[in-house]
């Protein structure tokens, strides 16, 4: 008789942890980039600096002789008069101007966008010839195999 077993609960495990919005986001954003045209992607890359250069407070807002002191009010300007919109309608973001994720979003675009470039540039001071790193890139292979 008591040579049963109970049945118990197993215990609580601890809840997942959401996706945060700047993520999805974000690899929303990447992935729409991968599959943009390079003249797309010339002018993403040109909206996004436009919209980072007022959000970092590196040039005025359009029309003021002083920046905007308010966070929330700059993101909302400079997503209306610095490219924010062409920025977030081009990568298929849907936001409020205001949205406290889009400028990272438009960092993590933009370094998307550089990547290759970056590694070239890495490639050519690493093996002392960058002439060759870009010759082999134009020709189309990886620039891995030059020595240094």
């Amino acid at each position: 008789m008591h040579d049963r077993i109970r049945a118990t609960a197993p215990p609580p495990r601890p809840p997942a942890p959401a996706v945060a919005p700047t993520t999805r986001q974000t690899s929303h954003a990447l992935t729409m980039l991968a599959a943009t045209t390079p003249g797309r992607r010339r002018v993403i890359q040109a909206a996004a600096e436009e919209y980072l250069s007022q959000i970092d407070r590196d040039r005025l807002p359009l029309g003021y002789d002083v920046p905007i002191t308010d966070d929330h009010y700059n993101r909302v300007d400079a997503y209306r008069m610095r490219g924010g919109r062409t920025f977030a309608r081009m990568l298929g973001i849907a936001c409020q101007p205001s949205d406290p994720q889009l400028p990272d979003t438009a960092r993590a675009v933009l370094a998307a966008i550089t990547a290759p470039v970056d590694r070239l540039t890495e490639r050519a001071a690493t093996t002392g010839q960058p002439a060759a790193v870009a010759l082999l890139h134009i020709l189309g292979a990886t620039g891995t195999a030059v020595a240094a």
